[in-house]
């Protein structure tokens, strides 16, 4: 079973983090919404305190997965908000279980794995990895996830959450995400939607949330000021807020 946590009460919000990340990082939100939410939080195959899950090698693996761990927690239907890669992962869940996604959140994140925007290619991490290991490489990309860099009060927070990650699962979801797309699928996404990304992110430049828009029916789009990748610890009240608002109006009973 997935490692997970879990907080406050109301309708379930599922939150999924993005490469070289874990449950942790995701503070700030849980204390920003957890007395209006059933806040699940996830770490995925292979990272954090689900090390030692086998990663699957494929998004849609990934997918199935947290759809698994509903079924486990008895949560037939939820609200999911995925960061970066959780955002690929969340968009996968959503398309092969419609049913059981109530609304989507795609934070700092694209419809083609590859992210031809990010600061660099998945293919030098993966050597990065192999050369330098997977703790010098989470600490170099968790840096770029503030515009203030490694200075930010929030990067320790954000570099000991993605501590533990299995190295052959990360070259592993780096593959899976080099052959994924789900441009041609995005209308298929119904339910609400909102993609929120900040405005000098480094990883998934604002245009890939563009395109994410201008393809899911009926979605929103917030674009932070001054925020990088990571605008969920960088400016969490702004970022709660958002959150918070969409979801209160379609999620209210």
């Amino acid at each position: 079973m997935l490692n997970y946590k879990r907080y406050g009460h109301g309708e379930p919000l599922i939150l999924l983090h993005g490469y070289a990340g874990g449950i942790a990082y995701w503070l700030p939100t849980v204390m920003g919404l957890k007395h209006g939410f059933d806040i699940i939080a996830v770490d995925l195959p292979g990272f954090a305190g689900s090390a030692h899950e086998p990663a699957p090698d494929s998004i849609a693996g990934y997918g199935k997965a947290v759809i698994e761990l509903m079924d486990q927690l008895g949560v037939k239907k939820a609200s999911i908000m995925g960061f970066s890669m959780g955002g690929m992962i969340a968009q996968q869940a959503a398309l092969d279980y419609p049913e059981r996604v109530r609304t989507l959140i795609l934070y700092g994140s694209s419809a083609i794995g590859d992210l031809p925007h990010r600061f660099e290619p998945w293919e030098a991490a993966i050597q990065r990895i192999e050369r330098d290991g997977v703790e010098a490489t989470t600490e170099k990309t968790s840096s770029t996830w503030f515009v203030e860099g490694d200075s930010h009060p929030y990067f320790p927070l954000c570099r000991e959450a993605g501590r533990g990650a299995n190295k052959e699962s990360c070259i592993r979801v780096m593959r899976a995400m080099q052959k994924w797309s789900s441009l041609d699928r995005l209308k298929e996404l119904k339910m609400p939607t909102l993609i929120i990304v900040g405005d000098k992110d480094r990883s998934t430049k604002p245009s890939d949330s563009i395109l994410l828009w201008e393809n899911i029916p009926g979605s929103q789009l917030c674009i932070l000021p001054n925020c990088a990748h990571g605008t969920h610890v960088e400016k969490p009240d702004l970022f709660n807020k958002v959150i918070c608002d969409f979801l209160v109006e379609y999620t209210a009973v």
